[in-house]
């Protein structure tokens, strides 16, 4: 089993939680916003995701309000050979790795009083579906992968004057991961794990006058220790172990504003950071022996940009559009290219997002959306000891979707 250790704590470690790309956090997912590519989440709230996205901005929801939202997320991974050696020598070059993963969430606001407000949340920060074939170079590290982690957010907010309100969130995550691999052709595993981990959203919400408002929002950082079975099959024969694996889901600080210029348009933009310098390492214990093996990822914090606009076409109609930016963990890194792993490689992402919004009655509306995420060109050069994987990969996204909001 020694000479399994190495590919398999590679291949299943981290993947984090938004991304379903890249290995950042897709924050559009949970906050609604993708339409204008992440700006303003923190500062206003169009249904009742600010039970997700900032729990001090439900006091600006003044009725009781339901939000749905169903999304597509179409993911493309296409990697290209640059002179692997060693075992990684032979095979295809995988294809298209990506896929297209049907999400949803669900969003309700409750104002108990004029000063307190209650939300729910079920959402997902993200997740991963990536198949590369049992045939390609690198199936030893990798053949597939699926992540998929759900959030409940139970939140309260207070109203302290018209300018200043508070909220605090509770968050329960769950996380699942399924991976393959294929070392040989006769040797192949299947790991299959799942965690539960708990942390907290604190938001902070300012009114500067009748359509400028500026939101903060911060979420703790999740430590998930994935327990499950490790299972072996040499010519048939399976072996089953307990293994367990780590996965970071980084704290997030959000700043986020929304200022109307006159009665047709609003400029908004958000500025964030994110704590990935915590994932230096990722560390697999198989079985009981307490055997394990670490992966150096050797991360940087992330921080990215965006800024949006709100154009108010007609009485119902509104537009809107959006950019944004967002610096890879790997950005300066001399040896990035040797840090990468075929999980999900990183880089930096620029966003483009674009919607309307629909307001069908004084109670309903609805928002149609579309963002194009450019997740960047890594390269990668993995030494495995036994060979090296030297290619390099071109990856973007896209989501779309549709999101409903009725007040009650």
């Amino acid at each position: 089993m020694k000479f399994l250790l190495k590919p398999l704590a590679v291949s299943i470690a981290l993947v984090s939680t938004p991304t379903l790309a890249a290995g950042t956090i897709l924050g559009e997912l949970g906050s609604l916003n993708a339409s204008t590519a992440g700006a303003g989440s923190a500062a206003i709230t169009e249904g009742a995701e600010s039970a997700y996205s900032n729990p001090a901005a439900m006091s600006l929801v003044k009725k009781s309000t339901l939000t749905g939202s169903l999304q597509a997320f179409d993911l493309n991974m296409d990697y290209t050979d640059n002179g692997s050696s060693g075992r990684f020598g032979n095979g295809t070059d995988g294809g298209n790795a990506g896929s297209v993963t049907p999400l949803g969430s669900v969003y309700w606001v409750n104002p108990i009083s004029d000063k307190w407000a209650f939300g729910l949340a079920l959402a997902s920060q993200g997740g991963s579906s990536v198949d590369y074939g049992d045939d390609w170079r690198g199936s030893s590290l990798i053949s597939s992968i699926d992540l998929v982690t759900v959030q409940v957010n139970a939140s309260v907010s207070y109203k302290v004057n018209e300018q200043w309100a508070v909220g605090l969130g509770l968050v329960s995550e769950y996380a699942s991961l399924l991976q393959t691999q294929q070392f040989t052709t006769n040797i192949s595993s299947e790991y299959e794990a799942g965690s539960m981990e708990f942390g907290v959203n604190l938001g902070l919400h300012y009114t500067i006058s009748e359509g400028n408002m500026i939101g903060l929002s911060v979420r703790s950082g999740l430590d998930h220790t994935l327990e499950g079975d490790f299972k072996l099959d040499r010519n048939g024969n399976a072996e089953v172990y307990d293994a367990s694996l780590g996965l970071v889901a980084p704290a997030i600080v959000k700043l986020s504003g929304y200022h109307s210029l006159n009665d047709e348009l609003a400029l908004l933009w958000s500025l964030d950071w994110q704590d990935w310098s915590k994932n230096q390492s990722s560390v697999l214990i198989l079985d009981e022996s307490g055997r394990q093996a670490n992966v150096d990822r050797n991360w940087k914090d992330t921080y990215s940009a965006s800024v949006g606009m709100h154009y108010q076409l007609t009485n119902q109609w509104r537009l809107e559009f959006g950019v944004g930016y967002e610096s890879s963990p790997l950005s300066g890194s001399e040896a990035n290219s040797y840090n990468q792993y075929p999980d999900l490689p990183v880089d930096d992402i620029i966003r483009i997002g674009t919607g309307a919004t629909y307001q069908a009655s004084e109670d309903f509306s609805v928002n149609l959306f579309i963002e194009y995420i450019d997740l960047g060109s890594p390269e990668i050069n993995y030494d495995a000891g036994y060979g090296s994987l030297s290619g390099s990969y071109n990856n973007d996204a896209a989501i779309a979707g549709i999101t409903m909001n009725w007040q009650f």
